[in-house]
């Protein structure tokens, strides 16, 4: 997995950090899941006391937002 051992520098960012399971509720996913997506690296993981995983919540919602289908292109 991907992961930063270093502390978050600025004490209001670490609040916008979240548990995976939070995370997996928040989209409406697996915690597996959240997993998968740090090990991929398409969600930075951030790892606390050598054990807790946390992930940004901002940067979760971003990943999980709905893409806009354009229609003209004539896939159903």
């Amino acid at each position: 997995m991907v992961s930063r051992d270093l502390p978050v520098p600025d004490p209001r960012a670490a609040r916008d950090l979240i548990s995976l399971k939070k995370a997996a509720a928040l989209v409406d996913v697996e915690p597996k899941t959240i997993r998968n997506w740090i090990s991929a690296g398409l969600l930075q993981g951030y790892k606390l006391n050598d054990q807790l995983w946390r992930v940004d919540r901002r940067e979760v919602l971003d990943l999980a937002r709905p893409v806009a289908i354009d229609a003209s292109d004539g896939v159903a």
